[in-house]
């Protein structure tokens, strides 16, 4: 499909997963403030994810991300919604780098927190202060781990701006060079004489990228697992309590489909396709359709899936259509009343 039809589909997905991303996670910041008192010390992790997902989806908006894979190169390009230097640009493109990063890494703390509270209740103290502080702090190392490679280990060179200048006149003939900021992930090239030329910078770059990623998905299969095994073995906690622990744990379960759909698989994708020398070309740019979807899309679950949080929802509904029914009535009896009386 051409890059016009890829930056059409990307720029609406903007639209819908922005409105989305911003009414969700304040409907759940809400519900978390007036019903989330059973939730504990996890409402704060809740809202946390709930604010940066926002704040994503703001950032998401103002770069206007492309992403494009053509001769073992996978380019990220910023499309600038304001003119600025070479090196911002840059800044700004590792920064997106970060908060993607960010999603992986608050995901997997996610994980912990329930698995501490179904099997290492004891534990759950380090969700307390003054141990909270420190869990910013160590999800801040692999975030930075990412940005720092993505602005370092990929330079932009005479290889990278030619190519990328090709790729914007090939696919993307609207958009100047000079309005847009890139970091190119150059696995490999061929020389004048067919000679194959590795770049271990970027290689490198990659393995640290693929290493958060694995992390990651690791601690959320392992503490999911042992979640589940857990209480399928202790019976004996309170009706209440299992009620509660199982909507919470069906919750995990469909978010960790949705980030394996929406972010590690594309995000998989990107990396490995290049190193195989697969030209997906303007297609990359469904990594881009589904994490402008995703923030919008994580929150809804715990909505729809915590009792609480779905009932309330239900009754707000149900109360407005009531609402609306009966100021129906009341105008309609009121226009009978005016026209008996004339």
């Amino acid at each position: 499909m051409s890059g016009e039809f890829w930056i059409t589909l990307v720029d609406t997905a903007d639209i819908v997963g922005f409105t989305m991303t911003f009414c969700v996670n304040i409907v759940l910041l809400g519900l978390l403030r007036t019903r989330g008192k059973n939730l504990g010390t996890y409402k704060y992790l809740m809202a946390f994810f709930s604010v940066f997902s926002i704040f994503y989806a703001i950032i998401e908006s103002i770069l206007r991300p492309i992403m494009h894979i053509e001769n073992a190169t996978f380019f990220l390009i910023s499309r600038k919604r304001f003119n600025y230097s070479t090196r911002l640009g840059k800044i700004n493109s590792a920064f997106y780098c970060a908060c993607f990063a960010t999603s992986f890494v608050v995901s997997g703390v996610h994980f912990v927190y329930r698995f501490f509270a179904t099997c290492k209740p004891d534990l759950l103290r380090l969700f307390n202060m003054p141990y909270l502080l420190l869990w910013p702090l160590g999800c801040s190392i692999p975030v930075t781990m990412w940005a720092s490679v993505s602005y370092f280990l990929y330079p932009d060179t005479e290889y990278t701006e030619a190519a990328v200048s090709n790729v914007l006149k090939t696919h993307y003939n609207w958009i100047k060079k000079e309005n847009v900021s890139y970091i190119a992930y150059v696995y490999y090239q061929y020389d004048e004489n067919g000679v194959k030329y590795v770049y271990i910078k970027n290689l490198l770059g990659c393995f640290v990228h693929y290493f958060v990623m694995s992390m990651t998905f690791v601690v959320m299969f392992y503490c999911g697992y042992a979640t589940w095994r857990t209480m399928n073995e202790h019976k004996e906690v309170s009706n209440k309590t299992r009620q509660l622990q199982s909507q919470l744990f069906k919750a995990l379960v469909l978010q960790t489909l949705i980030p394996s759909i929406f972010m590690y698989a594309p995000t998989g994708v990107m990396f490995i396709a290049p190193f195989f020398n697969i030209d997906l070309n303007a297609n990359a740019n469904f990594i881009v359709f589904c994490s402008f979807l995703y923030p919008g899309l994580d929150p809804l679950i715990l909505i729809f899936i915590i009792r609480d949080f779905r009932q309330t929802i239900f009754k707000f509904i149900c109360r407005g259509k009531k609402n609306s029914v009966d100021e129906s009535r009341s105008t309609t009896r009121a226009n009978l009343s005016h026209g008996a009386t004339s």
